[in-house]
């Protein structure tokens, strides 16, 4: 019996009947293909889910790599990337409007085949290029769920010192860390003033910045 991928794409199952799953509640909808309602989405699953959209040698990039790597839940279209080195046509480029870049090895990651700018990389490109204004609340998240170094980011910030949007890029990542730091600090005040004996604490999400809540009961563990 032929096994199918973890993530689905026409034709393995025709649009049809990957639809008509969904609607079973037997697979649901994950970038522009399906996963095993039964699977939680990983970055793994989250790129392979956008590979039809890509053209060769893309690499995912910006706010599409921070949703593959799960610090968004809103993907808007397919952000990528092109290193100037590689070979790709020139209408496939337009297409996406693929940014041309110059990146090393250590700034790429691999997931399920598909090339994503490293975690690092990904704060440095936001932080330069990103216009909306939610991108410092963003980048936080991006350090936060990594558990990034202002030395590990300033590394893959600093390696191309005439880069555009250096400065604006610098005060941004800046702005981050001051941002997780209000939030420790906001966090380490509520554990004050708890009553151990009668209340536990968890983190909870708060405009992408872990904080901490009361609770009477027994805390679980949020995946």
């Amino acid at each position: 019996m032929t096994r199918l991928p973890i993530v689905l794409h026409p034709p393995t199952l025709s649009a049809v009947e990957l639809r008509a799953a969904e609607l079973d509640g037997e697979l649901f909808a994950v970038g522009v293909g399906w996963i095993h309602a039964d699977l939680p989405p990983t970055a793994d699953t989250r790129a392979v889910s956008l590979r039809p959209e890509l053209p060769a040698r893309a690499i995912l990039s910006d706010r599409t790599a921070a949703w593959v790597w799960g610090w968004t839940t809103r993907r808007v279209g397919v952000a990528i990337c092109i290193d100037t080195r590689a070979r790709i046509s020139s209408p496939n480029r337009r297409s996406h409007r693929a940014r041309e870049v110059v990146i090393d090895g250590d700034e790429l990651r691999h997931l399920g085949g598909v090339l994503i700018t490293s975690p690092e990389r990904t704060i440095v490109d936001l932080a330069r290029h990103d216009e909306a204004e939610d991108v410092i609340v963003l980048i936080a998240a991006g350090i936060r769920h990594h558990g990034l170094t202002a030395e590990r980011v300033g590394h893959i910030a600093d390696r191309r010192p005439n880069s555009a949007g250096r400065r604006r890029a610098a005060d941004r990542i800046a702005a981050a860390f001051a941002l997780i730091g209000s939030a420790v600090a906001d966090a380490v005040d509520v554990v004050d003033r708890v009553d151990a004996a009668h209340s536990v604490q968890h983190p909870v999400e708060m405009r992408g910045v872990a904080h901490l809540e009361d609770e009477t009961t027994e805390s679980e563990a949020v995946a």
